[in-house]
C-alpha cells in the first residue's frame, strides 16, 4: 500500500490550499498568568511573486512588511483584552498603507476560544484557497471585526465566524457587507491512517436599508453569494517524519439574485483531486482542478472560472477599453504542483518558502481590437517567501481587586 502512494505522486495533482492554512501560524503556549499586561509583536516579511501569463489573473509582485503591535492583558486566567493596530508597508511605495486599529476580548472555555472585535484569522477560518485566498494574509485582509466561536477536540474542528466587512451609516453611497462562515473538520484515527472529512460555508451578503440605493432602476441590489466545499482526505503515516494521502473536495457556489453582479454565473461548481506527501519541513502537493462555472469572490484568482485581470487598456480618445470583465472561461482546467518548507531557524523566527506551478489544459483567447491572446497547454508559477517573527514580553503585574 506504500509503494502504491508512492507511485501515484507521479501521476496525479493537487492545489495550493491544505498547505497553506497553517503555513503562517506561530504557536504560542506559554501560560500568562492572570492580571499581566503584556507586549506582543508579530512581523511577517514577504515576497510573492506571481508569474502569471494566462487569461484569468494578473501576474504581480508583493514586497513589503506587516506587523501587528499589541497590548495584552490577561485579566483572567479564561479570558484577555487586546488593543493594536496593524501596518504594511509596501517595499517601492511612499509611505504607509492605512493604518488599522483593533480592540479585541477572547474567552477561553474548555475546548471552545469566544472572539469578540478582532477575530482569529491565522489559519484562514480552515477555508480552501480556492474560497479564502491565502494572500488574505498579506493585506489589510488579515484583520476582521466581528463575532466568533472555534472549538477544538480529538475528532472535531469548527470555527463559526461573523464580520463585519463594512459598516455603513445612513445615507452612504456604499452598501454594507457581511460575512458568515462555518467550517468543520471530523478526524479520525486507524492504526497509521488518519481520515478526515472537511464541509465548509462562507455566506456573503451585499445589502442595506439606510444606503443611497445603487443599481438599475434605483434599485439596491441585496446579493447572497453562498460557496461551501464539502469532501474528505486519507493520509497515511509512514514513519514519524513521512506521510502521503489523497484529498478529494467538491465545491459549489450559488447567488439568490439574477443579478449575479461581477460573478457573472448564478452558480457554479468544481472538483478537485489531490495527493500529497510530507517529509520533516517539507510538503509536496499534486492537483487536478475542473471547474464548471465556479466563482468565489474571494477566493485565489487561478481557479476562477471568470476574469480578475484589470483593465489596463485605452482606445484613440484614452478611454478604458473593456477587455477581460466579461471574459470567462466556464470549464477551467488545470494541473497544478506546490512545494512548500517551512521551519523555526530560531528561536521565534520561522522561515517558510513556496513554489507553486500551474498547468492550463483548456483552451481559451479574447481576440478584439486592442489586445488578442489565446491560451492553451499555458505554463504558470509564482514563488513566495515568508520570514515570520513573534515577540512578546511581560510589562506590568497589574493588581487586582
Amino acid at each position: 500500500m506504500n509503494r502504491f502512494f508512492w507511485l501515484l505522486l507521479f501521476f496525479f495533482s493537487l492545489s495550493t490550499t491544505a498547505q497553506y492554512n497553517k503555513l503562517l501560524i506561530i504557536n504560542n503556549s506559554a501560560d500568562v498568568k492572570s492580571h499581566t499586561l503584556t507586549l506582543q509583536i508579530d512581523n511577517i516579511s514577504f515576497v510573492k511573486d506571481n508569474e502569471y501569463f494566462n487569461l484569468i489573473a494578473d501576474g504581480y509582485t508583493l514586497l513589503g512588511n506587516q506587523s501587528e503591535l499589541s497590548l495584552i492583558y490577561q485579566a483572567h486566567q479564561n479570558y484577555r483584552f487586546t488593543a493594536g493596530f496593524y501596518a504594511l508597508k509596501y517595499f517601492g511605495a511612499q509611505g504607509f498603507e492605512p493604518l488599522i486599529p483593533y480592540i479585541g476580548l477572547q474567552i477561553k472555555q474548555g475546548n471552545s476560544r469566544f472572539y469578540f472585535g478582532k477575530l482569529y484569522t491565522a489559519d484562514l477560518h480552515q477555508l480552501s484557497g480556492e474560497i479564502y485566498a491565502f494572500e488574505r494574509l498579506l493585506d489589510q485582509h488579515r484583520i476582521e471585526h466581528g463575532l466568533q466561536h472555534r472549538f477544538k477536540n480529538e475528532h472535531w474542528q469548527t470555527d463559526t465566524w461573523l464580520e463585519w466587512e463594512h459598516f455603513i451609516q445612513k445615507g452612504d453611497n456604499r452598501r454594507e457587507r457581511l460575512n458568515f462562515g462555518q467550517t468543520t473538520t471530523f478526524k479520525q484515527n486507524f492504526k497509521q491512517w488518519e481520515l478526515r472529512v472537511p464541509l465548509q460555508i462562507y455566506l456573503q451578503h451585499r445589502g442595506g436599508q439606510i444606503n443611497v440605493r445603487t443599481g438599475n432602476n434605483n434599485v439596491n441590489n441585496a446579493v447572497v453569494i453562498a460557496n461551501s466545499a464539502i469532501g474528505f482526505s486519507l493520509e497515511n503515516k509512514l514513519n514519524k517524519l513521512t506521510s502521503a494521502g489523497i484529498k478529494y473536495q467538491y465545491f459549489s457556489h450559488a447567488v439568490n439574485t439574477d443579478n449575479p453582479e461581477e460573478l457573472l454565473f448564478k452558480s457554479g461548481y468544481a472538483h478537485k483531486l489531490q495527493i500529497f506527501a510530507k517529509y520533516r519541513h517539507w510538503q509536496t502537493y499534486l492537483s487536478y482542478w475542473q471547474a464548471n462555472r465556479f466563482v468565489a469572490p474571494k477566493g485565489d484568482d487561478m481557479y476562477q472560472s471568470v476574469s480578475r485581470r484589470i483593465e489596463k487598456y485605452t482606445d484613440s480618445q484614452n478611454q478604458p477599453v473593456t477587455v477581460f470583465s466579461n471574459h470567462t472561461e466556464p470549464h477551467r482546467k488545470l494541473f497544478s504542483l506546490t512545494t512548500t518548507y517551512r521551519k523555526e531557524i530560531f528561536k521565534d523566527l520561522d522561515l517558510a518558502f513556496v513554489v507553486d506551478a500551474y498547468y492550463q489544459l483548456n483552451k481559451s483567447s479574447i481576440q478584439s481590437a486592442y489586445y488578442t491572446s489565446e491560451v492553451y497547454h499555458q505554463w504558470d508559477y509564482a514563488l513566495g517567501l515568508y520570514l515570520q517573527y513573534r515577540f512578546g514580553c511581560k510589562i506590568e503585574k497589574l493588581p487586582s481587586y
